[in-house]
């Protein structure tokens, strides 16, 4: 290395400490305080999407590298990055499988409360990127029915792509894209009183993208107008201080979480570690495998009662993930003055539970169950053994 570099990080990204050292000196610091006057020795700035990189961040600073461990870039100038010569690196789609779980062990939570069946329900995947396409395998193995809106991939002949309309008129509906509010297709406000009029009554509504791609009093009105079925809210405009009323107003409402499994943010700061590391002209020498602890759940035993594949699903998926747990973690902020609220939000962020994804848990099946193990293939479980 040329130089002994300074690094600020935010103090929220897993594992950075160990990723880090060697490289420099390391400061880390709370990701939505940041600001340029923590950066005037600063050459390369690491965070996650709290924290907005602007010329208001980075004017007068020595920062020659940013690097973000989320998978979204609306908090980042990219064009003023760009017209600086300053490195970048995001980590798209290191959290993907992460969403794409909650997304399924919200709708197999909904199964259960509910008594429905998702096999043969059609399910809107608007936005089919990293993500839309997880969700799209994971959808299919349970005998879901997909229809995909992605209009820049549709343009490069990508995906089947149908219609915004025929996307909402399916019996589930669920986001994954990008927040973006130019070009052809900006989605700020994408769904709005307007385009929420396509959806079907009865329709699950799934929002795990970016709070703003939904106009909150639109989303408020057609649930309390029942113009909408159960609804799933991950993400919430104006996040720390978000609408308490439209939190209320869902069946289930979590912290901005969906992509928390520990997995996927170790993905996330090894994304951006390798990154630096081809910056500075070094190899990497550091990998999370080095440092993941033992998955929660090691192991499950499939024991066959009377249960369907999906109850069966269900009950595997619940072991792993409570999602319950999450809503409740949240809606024990309502019991706080309203003003403390948003630090409590990023507080509930900052202290996630170790949540680990699917295919860190050994599946014992009993013997000659070929199709069963495709089919926990498919929704994501992949480390296998057979009884005896």
């Amino acid at each position: 290395m040329k130089k002994l570099i300074n690094i600020v990080a935010g103090e929220n990204i897993p594992y950075i400490k160990e990723a880090c050292a060697g490289l420099g000196n390391l400061t880390l610091l709370p990701g939505r305080s940041i600001t340029s006057n923590d950066l005037k020795d600063t050459n390369v700035i690491l965070i996650r999407s709290i924290t907005k990189v602007d010329e208001t961040l980075l004017k007068g600073t020595p920062v020659e590298f940013v690097g973000s461990a989320s998978a979204g870039v609306d908090h980042i100038d990219i064009a003023y990055l760009k017209a600086r010569n300053i490195g970048f690196t995001s980590a798209a789609g290191s959290n993907a499988n992460s969403v794409a779980e909650y997304v399924l062990a919200s709708l197999l939570f909904l199964g259960k409360q509910q008594s429905f069946s998702l096999n043969g329900k059609t399910i809107g995947i608007i936005g089919v990127g990293n993500i839309g396409k997880l969700v799209k395998t994971k959808a299919e193995a349970l005998g879901m029915v997909p229809v995909l809106h992605d209009p820049p991939l549709a343009d490069s002949g990508q995906v089947e792509h149908r219609s915004l309309a025929e996307a909402l008129s399916c019996d589930v509906v669920t986001l994954h894209t990008p927040l973006t509010t130019d070009g052809p297709y900006p989605t700020y406000h994408m769904l709005n009183e307007q385009t929420l009029q396509w959806l079907n009554p009865t329709a699950i509504f799934i929002n795990a993208a970016r709070g703003e791609v939904v106009e909150t009093q639109a989303l408020l009105n057609a649930i309390t107008e029942n113009r909408v079925g159960p609804t799933i809210i991950d993400v919430w405009e104006d996040e720390p201080d978000i609408n308490w009323d439209l939190f209320q107003a869902v069946t289930i409402g979590t912290p901005h979480i969906a992509g928390h499994s520990l997995d996927g943010k170790a993905n996330g700061t090894f994304m951006i570690y390798e990154a630096l590391c081809k910056h500075l002209g070094i190899s990497p020498a550091w990998n999370p495998v080095q440092v993941l602890p033992t998955p929660t759940v090691p192991s499950l035993t499939i024991d066959y009662h009377e249960q369907s594949d999906e109850e069966l699903i269900q009950e595997m998926v619940a072991t792993i993930y409570d999602l319950e747990a999450d809503y409740h973690r949240m809606q024990e902020l309502l019991a706080i003055p309203q003003e403390k609220r948003p630090q409590c939000f990023d507080e509930l962020r900052k202290n996630y539970p170790v949540r680990r994804e699917f295919h860190r848990t050994n599946v014992t099946l009993p013997k000659n169950q070929e199709r069963l193990q495709q089919l926990l293939a498919g929704v994501g479980f992949l480390e296998f053994s057979e009884e005896g």
